[in-house]
């Protein structure tokens, strides 16, 4: 397989100066042992390339692709690393030669925007399709009306193994740190940045307090997030020409918005959760009474509203070569994980709950007992308070597709990567718990046997993987973390909790 058509000349020093700023600081380590053909296998003074090729979101290809760019150079030994400038701004190429140039990588990335990268993969002009959001029915449909050969089916495109999530953002709206306010709403939001709510009193904050409205440049991915998803308007540009007045004209920087925001009483904006610094983030409430403070803990179990995937897919018609699947294979990997952390996104490494987690949730679940909105009954709680005393929470959350007990794409590599903890100490002496959950709509009792096979159906899996949990549970529409209000937000009640303890006696 050859890649000369996109390989260009490093002439170009000003690209190369712009580009390699970027650079900077931004190799991580590497973990994993990938081996070629060795160069002795090699004719004489002919040089051995691995090559990939990245299309799609801005929030990837930024910093994350570079990292694990890097990151793959390092894995194959191989020195001299350097980013060129590619012809169009959104474009670069990480070009690393080992010694005596016998062995060569090449990784392009093109990052105009996630909308960009579907018809390149399908037309076989890149490995893999960099998405900040799920595929969805009507991408594929605009593929057939384009006339892009081939064009798979929505359920081909969401299997395991060709639908890969690689990291996770979230959004979050900031406050001043002096700033009370306990909670907004996606109304509150939409009502502030559109003009009708003009004092913090109106939302819950400080009396006679105007409320200074901040905003992040229309180019970031954030704006784009913040416009569809509270605003309910696709159109980037439009939905923020229509903001009410702003405390100060729109910042190109997300650190720049929360330094803003941190030193003005009345402050208030939305930026990535990983450039908070010292300004506050507010839970964010939902009209049916759940809500959840954004932390990084809350992100990774997918339980805050407002966190993001972000994805590498493949075409299911047209094979990966072998440096793309290492490629695919070191993302993945803690690795290519830690390239995500070091670009400012959430891994998907599984990780421990602090100590307050589970008393927390145990309040959450006491709530919902009868009486309350889902009617939890007071012997499910205490099944539920059984099975975690002594237990913290780990940050796998395992949802299925959609229908069936079988697991989702992400929850297929969620479940490797938690066989691969399991066997590490100190997870290896302890036990598993896993509890099931269930939409908060139907019948009691059916929601309830639901959510138990649901935990029993990963328990197959995980035993089948040479891991035994000490205890599955179902306790139905306890502790939910989204409205079932559409297709979209019911599922993620749908879901399996890994939750771990140390052994009794």
């Amino acid at each position: 397989m050859t890649h000369n058509s996109y390989v260009r000349s490093a002439e170009s020093p000003r690209g190369r100066s712009t580009v390699s700023k970027i650079a900077l600081g931004a190799a991580v380590a590497a973990g994993i042992a990938l081996t070629g053909a060795p160069a002795s296998a090699q004719p004489k003074n002919t040089t051995q390339e691995v090559a990939v090729r990245l299309n799609g979101s801005s929030t990837i290809g930024s910093k994350m692709a570079l990292n694990l760019a890097q990151a793959w150079a390092k894995q194959l030994k191989l020195s001299g690393i350097r980013v060129d400038a590619g012809s169009d701004p959104d474009e670069y190429e990480v070009v690393a030669e080992g010694a005596e140039s016998t062995h060569r990588m090449r990784v392009k990335v093109q990052s105009k925007g996630t909308g960009y990268g579907l018809e390149p993969m399908l037309r076989g002009q890149t490995d893999f399709w960099v998405a900040s959001r799920p595929v969805q029915e009507a991408d594929l449909e605009a593929m057939r009306k384009k006339g892009v050969p081939n064009v798979p089916t929505y359920a081909q495109m969401t299997a395991p193994g060709i639908e890969n999530v690689i990291a996770l953002s979230a959004m979050a709206v900031i406050v001043n740190s002096k700033n009370p306010v306990p909670a907004l709403s996606y109304q509150q939001l939409r009502d502030m940045y559109s003009g009708r709510a003009t004092s913090w009193a109106q939302v819950g904050g400080p009396s006679n307090l105007p409320i200074g409205l901040y905003s992040p440049e229309p180019t970031l991915a954030t704006a784009d997030f913040f416009c569809s998803t509270i605003m309910g308007n696709k159109d980037t540009a439009k939905c923020l020409d229509g903001f009410a007045r702003l405390a100060a004209p729109r910042i190109l920087m997300m650190e720049d918005v929360s330094d803003a925001v941190a030193g003005n009483p009345a402050g208030v904006s939305f930026i990535d959760f990983s450039a908070k610094r010292s300004a506050r983030p507010v839970p964010l409430a939902t009209d049916c009474g759940t809500g959840i403070e954004p932390s990084l803990f809350r992100i990774k179990t997918d339980e805050y509203p407002l966190t993001r995937k972000h994805y590498f897919y493949i075409n299911p018609a047209r094979p990966l070569s072998p440096a793309a699947r290492d490629f695919l294979q070191l993302t993945l990997s803690p690795t290519g994980q830690a390239a995500a952390t070091a670009a400012g996104l959430a891994d998907l490494q599984p990780s421990v709950s602090d100590p307050n987690y589970a008393s927390d949730r145990l309040d959450t679940v006491r709530d919902a007992m009868d009486g309350g909105r889902t009617r939890v009954r007071a012997s499910d709680v205490r099944a539920f308070e059984n099975a975690i005393v002594g237990a913290d929470r780990l940050t796998v959350t395992f949802h299925f597709q959609a229908g069936t007990n079988n697991l989702d794409a992400r929850a297929e590599a969620d479940l490797a990567r938690l066989v691969a903890q399991m066997q590490q100490p100190p997870y290896s002496q302890s036990d598993l718990v896993l509890i099931g959950y269930s939409g908060v709509t139907g019948d009691y009792t059916e929601n309830r046997n639901l959510s138990r096979e649901r935990a029993d159906a990963v328990k197959e899996r995980l035993v089948a993987s040479g891991i035994k949990p000490a205890a599955t549970l179902g306790v139905g529409p306890a502790a939910a973390v989204a409205c079932n209000l559409d297709a979209t937000t019911g599922p993620l009640n749908q879901r399996v909790e890994v939750w771990m303890r140390k052994p009794r006696g």
